[in-house]
Order: C-alpha cells, then sequence, then structure tokens
C-alpha cells in the first residue's frame, strides 16, 4: 500500500496534456521538452521506493526482535522455570507382632489388616538460569494422627497411660457452622538445595539434602526401589540420613568409568533439629565408581565416610535466683564409614551394603534414664538384595536379608530375610509385594532371653507422575 501511494503521487503532475509545440522549426525542441519532466518523475519515484522498502526493512526487524523475545524462554532448553513431578504408594499392609509386647504397644497398626497411604512426594525443581537449580521434595503424611500420646492424668493404679491421636480436627477457621472435621497430618521437607552446576567435575550443593551415603539413602523415592519395605541399614537410623550444609560434588571419565566424589561440611544429625546448638560441625565424604557397558553390565562401588557430634539443648529456669543454665543432658560423637556395591546383568540385579559404626558417650552425658543408659558401642548393620526381571507379565521376583547389630533395649541383633514380586505395569505404574520375617535375638552367650518374632506383609502400587 505504501509503495502503490507513493508511485500514484509521483505521477500526478505529469497527468494534463502537453502544451503546444510554438512551430514547426521547433519540432525538435517540441519534442524533447517532455522527456525531462519524465526523467525527473522517474527520479522521485525510485527514491520513495527505496525510502518504503527501507521503513518496510525496519519494521520487519523490530517485528522479528520482538518475536525472539517472546519465544526465547521456551525455545532455551536450558533455562526450565519450574517443573512440578512426584510419586505416590498406596496399599495394604499386616504386622504381626506378639500382643502386649513393647513394640506392639508402639505401634496401633499392628496386628489388624490396614489400608494404608505409604508416600506422597511432590518434586519442585525450577533451573531460572543455565548454572543454577533448585531442587526440593516435600512428603505430606498423615502424621502425628494415630500416633501414641500420653493421657493425663492417668487412671488409678496406672503409672502411665497413652492413647492414639485422634487423625480429624475441628475446623475453627470455617464460617459455616456444623463444617466437617479437617483430616491430614505434617508436611516433612525431605530435601530443599540449590545446586551451582557450571562444571561437572567441581560443583555446589547448598541447602538440606541426603547424606551421600550408600544406595538406597539416596535413590529413596519408591519407584527406583527394588523392595516394598526400607532394611534397617536405613530405618535404624544408624546414621544421619539427611544433613544441612554445604556439598562440593562431581564426576569424571576415564575409559569406561566414570569417577565421582562428594565432600561436605553440616549441622551434623537433623532428628533433633535442624539446625546446630554449637560450633561442632559435621564432616563427610563419599567416592564412587561406575562402569557400564550398556544392556549388558553396571558396576557401581561406593565409599563412604561421616564424623559428627550430637546432643540436646535443655534450659534450667531458676527465676528465685535470677538465672539460666543453659545445658545437655546427653550428647555424643559418632564415627562411620560403609561400602555399597551395585551390580546389573542383563535382566539380573544385585545391591549390597555395609556400614560400621563407632558411638563414644562424653562423660556424664549418656542417653537413657531409670538407671538403664546407652553405652558406647561399636553398631554394624548391612543387606543384600538379589531381583530377577521376567519377560513373563513382566514381573521381577527379589529375595533380600539383613542385619543389625546394635544395643536395641534388652536385645543386641536383629535378622531379617524375606522376598516379594514386583510387577512393572507400565513404566510409570508399578506393583511391589514383599514378606518380611524379622527375629531380635542376643547373641551374649550369658543371656537366656527368648528370640522375639515379627512378620510382616505388605503390597504397595506406585505411581510416578
Amino acid at each position: 500500500m505504501l509503495v502503490t501511494a507513493t508511485l500514484a503521487h509521483a505521477q500526478s503532475p505529469g497527468a494534463g496534456p502537453a502544451p503546444e509545440p510554438p512551430a514547426a522549426t521547433g519540432a525538435g525542441v517540441a519534442a524533447a521538452a517532455p522527456a525531462a519532466p519524465a526523467a525527473t518523475g522517474e527520479t522521485a519515484v525510485e527514491a520513495r521506493l527505496a525510502a518504503s522498502e527501507k521503513r518496510a526493512a525496519e519494521l520487519e526487524k523490530r517485528l522479528a526482535a520482538l518475536e525472539d523475545a517472546q519465544v526465547a524462554p521456551e525455545d532455551d532448553d536450558g533455562r526450565e522455570l519450574l517443573r512440578i513431578y512426584g510419586f505416590i504408594d498406596v496399599g495394604v499392609q499386616r504386622m504381626w507382632i506378639p500382643e502386649n509386647s513393647a513394640l506392639a504397644a508402639a505401634l496401633p497398626q499392628a496386628n489388624a489388616l490396614n489400608f494404608v497411604v505409604g508416600n506422597f512426594n511432590l518434586y519442585l525443581d525450577a533451573q531460572p538460569s543455565d548454572h543454577f537449580r533448585f531442587l526440593g521434595e516435600l512428603r505430606f503424611t498423615t502424621a502425628p494422627g494415630g500416633a501414641p500420646v500420653p493421657v493425663t492424668p492417668p487412671p488409678p493404679g496406672v503409672d502411665a497411660r497413652v492413647s492414639t491421636q485422634p487423625f480429624g480436627a475441628f475446623d475453627s477457621t470455617a464460617t459455616a457452622f456444623g463444617s466437617p472435621a479437617v483430616y491430614g497430618g505434617l508436611v516433612s521437607i525431605e530435601r530443599a538445595h540449590v545446586d551451582w552446576t557450571r562444571f561437572n567435575l567441581f560443583k555446589v550443593r547448598v541447602g538440606q539434602f541426603f547424606t551421600p551415603i550408600g544406595i538406597y539413602n539416596v535413590d529413596h523415592g519408591s519407584p527406583v526401589l527394588i523392595t516394598a519395605a526400607i532394611p534397617f541399614f536405613i530405618s535404624s537410623r544408624l546414621f544421619p540420613t539427611r544433613q544441612t550444609g554445604l556439598m562440593l560434588y562431581g564426576s569424571t571419565f576415564t575409559g569406561a568409568w566414570e569417577l565421582g566424589y562428594n565432600a561436605y561440611v553440616s549441622n551434623g544429625r537433623n532428628e533433633n533439629a535442624p539446625f546446630a546448638f554449637d560450633d561442632n560441625r559435621g564432616f563427610g565424604g563419599r567416592l564412587h565408581a561406575t562402569y557400564e557397558d550398556p544392556g549388558k553390565l553396571t558396576l557401581k562401588l561406593g565409599a563412604s565416610f561421616i564424623a559428627s557430634r550430637a546432643r540436646d539443648w535443655v534450659v534450667d529456669y531458676k527465676f528465685l535466683e535470677g538465672s539460666t543454665d543453659i545445658h545437655s543432658t546427653w550428647s555424643f560423637r559418632e564415627y562411620t564409614g560403609a561400602g555399597d556395591v551395585s551390580l546389573d546383568i542383563g535382566k539380573t540385579r544385585l545391591r549390597a551394603e555395609a556400614a560400621v559404626v563407632r558411638v563414644l558417650y562424653d562423660e556424664g552425658k549418656r542417653e537413657g534414664g531409670f538407671g538403664v543408659y546407652a553405652p558406647d558401642a561399636w553398631k554394624t548393620s548391612t543387606y543384600a538384595v538379589a531381583a530377577h526381571r521376567l519377560d513373563f507379565l513382566n514381573m521381577e521376583p527379589f529375595v533380600t536379608g539383613a542385619a543389625l547389630h546394635a544395643p536395641i533395649y534388652s536385645s543386641d541383633t536383629l535378622l531379617q530375610f524375606g522376598g516379594g514380586l514386583n510387577f512393572y505395569i507400565t513404566p510409570d505404574v508399578t506393583l511391589r509385594s514383599q514378606v518380611l520375617h524379622t527375629i531380635t535375638t542376643i547373641l551374649r552367650e550369658e543371656s537366656s532371653a527368648p528370640d522375639f518374632h515379627t512378620t510382616n506383609v505388605l503390597a504397595r502400587l506406585i505411581l510416578a507422575f
């Protein structure tokens, strides 16, 4: 349209009739006279056409710049602002425990068939720039609903009484009278850390992270595990499973091997508090190596070490004296060494881990009470899992065994063995089932206490999304 308007305007002066030639003798001059205006008109058209083309090119350039700015975040694969994903496992279980035992008193769900919601975890994965990433994992639980809590005062003739915490609670914030009770629990921060990933060999992680030890503690999500139950190696809290601090990590390749490391400083154990009560820090690290022949063999080896201190924090107020006494009632040092091996040969998977822990209490700072106190001790734990994937119904049978040797109330050893069957229904849906039998015993020769037996049967339907 711009070009057409320019041409029409340039041609308008020559639209009228040409003047009459004055005489025949001036025919040559008269014939040449109209040529000058025509040449002038063509020059003007070319000039205006060039200006229009220049303006159109500038407009196209500006439009392209705007379009690039709008699509840049989508086209940049290294800059995903936020992804949300997770998993859930639900199912059924039953535990057989001797009635009226100390363990049955701590587990109200024992000796009854239960439908359960196991884990409901959400991941928040953000990468606002090329070399920075945030990963958060939240677990939604029904705790403390159903947990034993003290009943005060206890009835006459009873030293102490506990009862289950009500699961539902009246919603006092509702505006409508007679609103139903609210059923829910706690939200647990499994991990929350920011990573700087500029170099493969040198990366930095800050925040709350899983302790880099072994296999199960790092790959803890239900969809990636083989067994439906967590082995003693993790559930016994032999070492801190999570820590808050600063970690350096990275890896490099040499031939067919990948070699990696983790090194960190932290607040230590998180069970008592996520922060530190003093300037004693926890330290640790891990070295690992991976060899992979795709489709045939994958071998992973790891060695880990942890050194930390743990204590409680107590305040005694003496108002009459106007003083405050801040101290600890228990404190100890712990040193952990662990090793792990993971081997995949075709469709067969083998996993094994072992750990040794040395616990040393400070003088006069032992846990316990009523004349029973925790001793300095060596603690050991190990487990092994073997599984094989079958083409029939895409299922995977497995067997497992575990052992824990440590001061445990009046016992010192737990032995566990069992097996199960997994069905891989789709890449995102798995059904796991497992049977476990546990024997609690005492290896000391002078003890005559009977063994304590429990059996656990469980099944979990796991969905990753």
